[in-house]
């Protein structure tokens, strides 16, 4: 029975930890799939989910960020090229309606890749809510307290620093 355990902890982190495919981890322990899959199954019975921790992993992989990072990079200079077309195309290529039609279909693009990437780059996310903080606070400070916000600025100009070194 030890024996078991051992190969089920063996197996579970050659899936999870070094994302080998459940095959693969298998042939590599010697265990047959159907015994991997009856330990998967009951892990998963027990509020053990291979697969969600196997996605937490590589979620958290650096690897996996950079990857998410040029996504959205490669996503957003397409919608800017997709908006320069609009604005450069002649009138009578396109009708109003149609340039609506693509507008909203872009907006709902730009919705959901933004809210995939948050998911999947958390890290950037927490950056741009630290930023928003910061300029949210100084505007504040501007308004409601204009004398304090030399000192605030004092303040705010190495702590940004800091953030920078917290979420890098």
């Amino acid at each position: 029975m030890a024996h078991a355990t051992e190969k089920r902890t063996q197996l579970r982190s050659l899936y999870v930890y070094q994302r080998l495919a459940m095959d693969a981890a298998c042939k590599k322990l010697g265990v047959p799939r159907s015994t991997a899959n009856r330990w998967k199954q009951d892990a998963a019975d027990q509020g053990d989910d291979w697969d969600t921790a196997r996605t937490a992993v590589a979620m958290g992989d650096e690897t996996f960020s950079n990857l998410a990072k040029r996504l959205l990079e490669d996503y957003l200079v397409q919608h800017q090229a997709t908006m320069d077309l609009l604005k450069n195309s002649d009138s009578k290529e396109l009708s109003a309606m149609q340039r609506a039609e693509i507008l909203a279909s872009m907006g709902d693009s730009l919705n959901k890749t933004m809210n995939s990437f948050k998911r999947l780059a958390p890290e950037l996310n927490k950056q741009a809510i630290g930023l928003d903080v910061l300029q949210r606070l100084a505007q504040f400070a501007q308004t409601k307290h204009p004398k304090h916000v030399p000192a605030l600025l004092a303040i705010l100009e190495p702590f940004g620093a800091e953030l920078a070194k917290a979420y890098a």
